[in-house]
């Protein structure tokens, strides 16, 4: 009998435990439940971090308001008694209750409030300690978005494009330095290679050491074209370059350029045809460079006996310049690429013609630099037109 009234009890307490532990389940799932849709409904909507902060202090305050005025009551009731009351000490009784709870709500405030906000912070510290862990070689390193929709998620933002940016910026010196060694390595292995012939049994040849010296003059000539681009490019990219814009005749430079390359190239025919006046701000050396590039660029991809028309004219809202060509024309798959440096559409007809691949580059810059666009019309087999528009300028003054 005993036994018995001894397992009814340990049911009993089993059974007691078993909801009370159900109801602290109950209770946490509740609590995180709520805690879950609050990150949620954050992170679908953007608030701002202060609001954020002023929310959670506001939720705090008032939960410990509430909590300390209950207690300060509740104790009030219980220990008040009729001595209390006869003897007016019940006003002094409370102000002690509520002094000594609204110290402890205030540190309770305070502690509460700065762990909410440092967890709410957290992923500042974060994003700090992995800007800072990122070197030279950890270009390729981005923060993470995946954040709630506020000021820190739009900082990750920024900054991972700004490292999109530095990394294609860094990858074009890197390629830029490579390309230009690479140009440069040739025709400095050319030279090389002629001089080791003329130490040889060169020298006592005519026929070799005409060869050697019209190659070496060749190369290095190629050579020297292509450090006067580079440290063109250097200078425009460091903003070194002095540029004095002054009102030009376009038709004027274009004329010239003309008369020129008339008198270096009989192979070509060579049409002008330029209005009487044609105003633009610019810079009369770097438009002038700009006219021979496309120039140059038609001769060397035109046939014998083809045609370059060189054309400019005032339209109703710019001023438009164009060097036209009869040659081979460019591929589509090429044109978006024209203009970056060291880009050559066919290699072997670069070589065959000594380009280096900057002078489209620089005609570009150039371009911009007068707030100018370039666009191209081209087809292969039917030659290439570069049509350069420039601001309208209506006057001379």
């Amino acid at each position: 009998m005993r036994s018995h009234i001894i397992n009814f009890f340990k049911w009993i307490g089993t059974g007691i435990v078993f909801t009370f532990k159900l109801l602290l389940a109950l209770l946490n799932y509740a609590v995180i439940s709520f805690f879950k849709m609050l990150g949620t409904f954050f992170n679908k909507i953007r608030f701002s971090i202060a609001f954020k902060i002023n929310l959670v202090y506001a939720f705090l305050y008032l939960l410990l308001f509430t909590l300390t005025y209950g207690i300060s009551f509740a104790l009030l009731l219980n220990h008040s008694s009729d001595h209390l009351l006869e003897n007016n000490k019940l006003i002094i009784y409370f102000g002690w209750i509520a002094g000594i709870s609204i110290f402890v709500s205030i540190t309770l405030f305070l502690i509460f409030g700065r762990m909410v906000v440092k967890k709410m912070l957290e992923p500042l510290t974060l994003m700090t300690k992995k800007v800072k862990s990122i070197k030279e070689d950890g270009i390729k390193e981005r923060l993470s978005t995946n954040g709630a929709k506020d000021e820190l998620k739009d900082l990750a933002i920024t900054f991972n494009q700004m490292m999109n940016r530095l990394e294609v910026f860094v990858e074009r010196q890197k390629q830029f330095v490579s390309d230009a060694s690479h140009e440069l390595r040739t025709p400095i292995a050319v030279i090389e290679g002629y001089a080791d012939l003329l130490d040889r049994w060169g020298k006592d040849d005519p026929k070799i050491l005409e060869e050697s010296i019209e190659s070496i003059k060749s190369e290095t000539k190629n050579m020297k074209q292509l450090v006067e681009q580079l440290l063109f490019l250097a200078r425009s990219d460091r903003n070194t370059l002095k540029i004095a814009k002054e009102v030009l005749n376009l038709s004027d430079i274009i004329k010239q350029v003309a008369k020129e390359t008339s008198f270096i190239d009989d192979e070509h025919e060579l049409i002008c045809k330029a209005d009487e006046e044609v105003l633009i701000l610019g810079d009369s050396h770097l438009i002038k460079e700009l006219i021979r590039i496309l120039v140059d660029n038609a001769i060397k991809y035109t046939p014998e006996s083809g045609s370059i028309t060189l054309y400019s004219v005032n339209t109703s809202k710019n001023v438009l310049l164009s060097v036209k060509d009869t040659g081979i024309g460019i591929a589509n798959e090429h044109l978006p690429h024209l203009f970056e440096r060291f880009y050559k559409a066919e290699e072997s007809r670069d070589k065959h013609s000594g380009g280096t691949g900057l002078g489209l580059a620089i005609a570009k810059w150039i371009a911009d630099i007068h707030d100018a666009s370039i666009t191209i019309n081209s087809a292969v087999g039917e030659g290439s037109e570069f049509i350069i528009f420039f601001p309208l300028q209506t006057s001379g003054k």
